[in-house]
């Protein structure tokens, strides 16, 4: 474990991990790389943890590979969460630690990772990329921190939705299923969102500036 406490979670009496503010977490592990120029995003870093999540153990250059990521930059992020009590390095590869699997836990009960989305968009990009962020519409204003954080990780379009009263909304704009009942019917039936979901799509013409922009754009609600 890193000295101090800024990458540890609040433990209560009993010695569980409380609720972990993961955009901090993550961006913390950024902010402690050495030199000038950062190898690694914490939207890198989110990738990471998800993966681990649904595939470990996984080797160095499996995740490399899988992730699309220079091998000095996994290595770079491994350290970091290893020293962080989050990542262990077995013989058999990678794994989360309980503490990782907590953090993963609570990140894939707010986080779907929809993927790739055959839906006709309001723009024409290559890649359209989708997540779903569990009862989180109320943290929404117009969904602009949202968008902006796309765009800042590359994706070239965004759309912010919530799903409420069996209706698509853009928070402050319009209502979706009645101004493009079309378009919401579309989404609705691809996405299938639960009430007070937030729906993110984001279009590019690379396919992980589209991922990256989706996951920016999420990562700004865990």
């Amino acid at each position: 474990m890193i000295a101090g406490k800024k990458y540890k979670a609040e433990e209560d009496r009993s010695g569980m991990l409380r609720t972990i503010n993961v955009k901090h977490l993550l961006e913390k592990l950024v902010e402690e790389q050495p030199g000038p120029t950062p190898s690694f995003t914490p939207i890198h870093l989110l990738e990471l943890l998800l993966y681990l999540g649904r595939e470990a153990p996984v080797g160095r250059k499996k995740l490399s590979s899988s992730l699309k990521i220079g091998e000095g930059a996994i290595r770079s992020m491994l350290k970091r969460l290893v020293k962080a009590g989050i990542v262990d390095v077995t013989s058999e590869g990678c794994v989360l630690t309980s503490k990782g699997i907590k953090i993963y836990n609570e990140v894939s009960g707010k986080l779907v990772d929809i993927g790739l989305v055959n839906i006709r968009m309001p723009w024409d990009h290559k890649y359209n990329y989708a997540v779903v962020l569990r009862g989180r519409s109320h943290l929404l204003k117009r969904g602009l921190e949202q968008r902006d954080a796309a765009i800042r990780a590359g994706a070239q379009a965004a759309l912010v939705m919530t799903y409420l009263g069996d209706e698509l909304h853009m928070p402050g704009v319009s209502i979706l299923s009645r101004e493009k009942p079309e378009f919401a019917a579309e989404v609705i039936k691809n996405i299938k969102p639960k009430e007070g979901d937030t729906i993110i799509i984001t279009g590019a013409d690379d396919y992980r500036e589209a991922k990256y922009g989706a996951l920016a754009a999420a990562q700004t609600l865990l």
